[in-house]
């Protein structure tokens, strides 16, 4: 009987975004599922037919209960994030160490075989070296972000994927992290991730003009099979995986929803520098965007694609794919008589 010999992998915020994602691409490539989720399952074991899932709360539940949850998993992949993203306090970020830690201590204790652990650029390319990073000079796998960025993100994601190793290293656990990127595609699930928040005040025209940030995104199938083949692949052990496939614009983005879908009130108007400059005297919001004026960040991606067989997906696909799922979803909502046949079907 086959079921008994298909090895299982276990991946951890299985209803989250890209953890879903995970799931869906390990159980097409033929392995047995298991996932965790803190709470409700949000439907993700109705999206993905075979899914198991059980609840374990990462942070609260003791050693001894993710050890079962784990056992009998051949593989680990911990995509699970305490955090979205902003601003993080210390006690988040111990609280985030120290739920990588023991999610780590418990998968030795399974006799899990192989770790596959979801980080971030973040952890890569904070370089205050403006000549790093660039077409030229590309942050590559060697690169790590200083632990004293302003982003406290980016420093905790660079802490705990160091913690990470140092742990794996000890427990002679086999490990390989990925590094995406912003993450854009179509979502599985209603939920509006963190990643969704552009493409939605885009479609919901909820700004009065868009401006023109900059930012490395990827596609969400791209990261999902990283994870999955290098979490198979044991000649990947102690490699860190970029999946960051290009800039984008959120001015030619807003210009490439608009043309894909009339009758949202999207608005492609761009806001000029200066006035963001002032903004951000008064707006939190503002000045934190301010850096991303027109950035361009490089990455060397040739590992991700020499594992993957294939070129990255061009970043303005992922996000308009994202912005296509939203709708599709419900996810955005059409302010009332905007564009034609704006009343929205009850689902």
């Amino acid at each position: 009987h086959m079921a008994s010999v298909m090895p299982k992998l276990l991946v951890t915020g299985v209803a989250g975004f890209i953890g879903g994602h995970v799931a869906r691409v390990a159980l097409l490539s033929g392995l047995a599922v298991r996932g965790t989720v803190r709470g409700t399952t949000h439907g993700i074991d109705k999206v993905l037919t075979g899914l198991e899932v059980v609840r374990v709360d990462l942070l609260h539940d003791s050693e001894a209960e993710l050890v079962a949850a784990m056992s009998g998993c051949t593989y680990l992949a911990h995509v699970a994030s305490p955090f979205p993203g902003g601003d993080v306090t210390d006690d988040e970020m111990r609280t985030a160490l120290e739920g990588t830690a023991k999610v780590l201590r418990a998968a030795a204790a399974a006799g899990v075989k192989r770790v596959v652990l979801t980080s971030s650029v973040a952890a890569i390319g904070g370089s205050e070296d403006k000549a790093k990073g660039t077409a030229s000079r590309p942050f590559t796998a060697e690169d790590w972000s200083p632990e004293t960025m302003p982003s406290s993100y980016a420093v905790s994601k660079t802490r705990a994927e160091k913690a990470a190793w140092a742990l794996a290293g000890r427990l002679g656990l086999e490990m390989t992290t990925i590094h995406p990127s912003f993450v854009n595609g179509p979502l599985l699930l209603p939920r509006s991730p963190t990643s969704t928040a552009m493409a939605k005040r885009i479609l919901e025209g909820s700004m009065p003009a868009v401006p023109a940030i900059g930012m490395n995104v990827c596609g969400v199938q791209d990261v999902a099979e990283a994870h999955v083949k290098a979490v198979l692949d044991p000649s990947t052990a102690g490699q860190r995986l970029i999946v960051a496939a290009g800039n984008l614009l959120m001015t030619d983005l807003a210009v490439a929803i608009k043309e894909a879908h009339p009758g949202w009130p999207i608005k492609t108007a761009r806001i000029p520098w200066v006035a963001m400059w002032l903004y951000s005297f008064f707006d939190k919001q503002a000045a934190g965007v301010l850096p991303m004026w027109k950035k361009e960040s490089y990455y060397d991606v040739s590992a991700a694609e020499q594992l993957l067989g294939r070129p990255l997906q061009p970043p303005m696909e992922a996000a308009l794919e994202m912005a296509a799922s939203i709708i599709e979803l419900g996810v955005a909502s059409r302010p009332q008589g905007a564009g034609v046949g704006a009343v929205k079907e009850e689902s």
